[in-house]
């Protein structure tokens, strides 16, 4: 089977979209299929492409032993509503013209939002290539951006409402990210289309570092700390001022660090605010490649995985707990819904309202109190992260699908 991935977001880019359709094109070829990948030039978080791929429109580059054509996108480091459009719009052309550079035909083709205009992409692309078309939904837009306040125009509401339909009916299959996402899509798409939960998931090895432990600990300087640690992006989907309340709430308590480690819109605030309050049990680390990141999570003794308290993140089930679970330290997690009921059923750690800093502060104190209960979580964490939510199967069960609908 040869198939074709369209995804805005690929490696060298770092982040839970990238590392996703690198295993699922991973996964597919050693499922034994012929996979490649159409993407953009490498310019996130800085909104600039790197200077290594400014060679012209398109890259013809191999990554990990996958083929992959990189093509210009519009990018601006202001991120406005218009200009994100722009971004958006111009790689959604800029995918279909390289589909139709891209030699030989395809039995499928595999489109992954977010952006919803990936679908466009993904169905036209298809069709000019003779392709069954399979959509991998992880985000729902545009009710996300509609709860978010990102959208409020009621034509551009109803229009993206329309777009989101007209993509979903015309796909062969659809794949989504938790059973919310498959519940919400088969309220808007007909009930003939196939559909498959493929959840995101983790690379236990990488995430297992436990031996490099100590001496990042001695690099930062928190020997005998109880490190309480959020990686990832500093955004204001993160819901993130809680944790300065937090560290706020524990300046007292000697034993607790946090460290916030990445990049983001928020990260600046956040430096002033803990400033401004004269914390000194917080620093502030910048972003770094994925498996440095999963020293630093193994030098922790707490992960937190939060998202800013709205109803529509009930749904969302974060790659980050994945993650966090494979590190092998108890989880703080903020997100109800389904991810909570995976924390719960792994029984990795603990569960606080989002968006709560004095909530968060007395899980912690619960967890420096009681430490035998916590490495009991991260143990247990570990073992269900690794049995049932690694990377490699569910890129199994998206080649299976995969399968089926060339199947068909």
């Amino acid at each position: 089977m040869r198939v074709l991935l369209i995804s805005q977001y690929f490696p060298p880019e770092t982040g839970g979209p990238p590392n996703r359709l690198l295993s699922i094109a991973n996964g597919l070829r050693e499922a034994g299929h012929e996979v490649h990948v159409l993407a953009e030039k490498p310019n996130h978080p800085e909104g600039i492409i790197r200077e290594d791929y400014r060679g012209g429109i398109f890259e013809e580059r191999t990554y990990d032993g996958i083929p992959v054509t990189y093509t210009w996108v519009y990018t601006d480091p202001e991120k406005n509503f218009l200009k994100r459009l722009a971004f958006y719009l111009s790689f959604m052309v800029m995918a279909v013209v390289g589909a139709l550079r891209t030699k030989g035909d395809f039995d499928v083709l595999l489109a992954s939002s977010p952006p919803l205009f990936v679908g466009l992409s993904g169905w036209l692309s298809a069709r000019l290539k003779d392709a069954k078309f399979v959509f991998d939904v992880r985000d729902i837009w545009p009710e996300v951006a509609v709860a978010m306040g990102a959208l409020t125009n009621s034509v551009a509401i109803r229009l993206a409402e329309r777009l989101e339909q007209f993509i979903y009916n015309r796909a062969d299959g659809i794949t989504a990210v938790t059973s919310s996402f498959c519940d919400h899509i088969q309220e808007v798409a007909s009930e003939r289309i196939p559909m498959q939960r493929v959840m995101n998931g983790t690379m236990p090895d990488v995430f297992q570092q436990d031996e490099r432990r100590e001496d990042v600990r001695e690099a930062l300087g928190v020997e005998g700390k109880y490190v309480v640690t959020y990686a990832g992006n500093l955004g204001l989907a993160q819901g993130l001022p809680h944790l300065i309340e937090a560290a706020d709430l524990l300046q007292e308590n000697e034993d607790v660090e946090f460290v916030l480690l990445g990049s983001g819109p928020v990260k600046e605030d956040l430096i002033q605010e803990a400033n401004s309050r004269e914390l000194d049990n917080i620093c502030f680390l910048d972003r770094v490649p994925l498996e440095e990141a999963a020293a630093h999570m193994a030098a922790s003794d707490a992960l937190l995985v939060p998202l800013e308290d709205h109803e529509i993140y009930r749904q969302f089930i974060p790659s980050k707990l994945f993650d966090s679970m494979a590190s092998g330290h108890p989880v703080l997690l903020s997100v109800d819904g389904e991810a909570r009921s995976i924390l719960e059923e792994a029984e990795g750690g603990l569960y606080y309202p989002a968006e709560d800093g004095e909530a968060l502060a007395e899980r912690i104190e619960w967890l420096v109190n009681h430490p035998e209960e916590g490495k009991e979580m991260g143990r247990t964490g570990r073992a269900y992260a690794r049995k049932n939510c690694t990377r490699a199967v569910q890129a199994q069960e998206m080649a299976d699908f995969l399968e089926q609908i060339a199947d068909t």
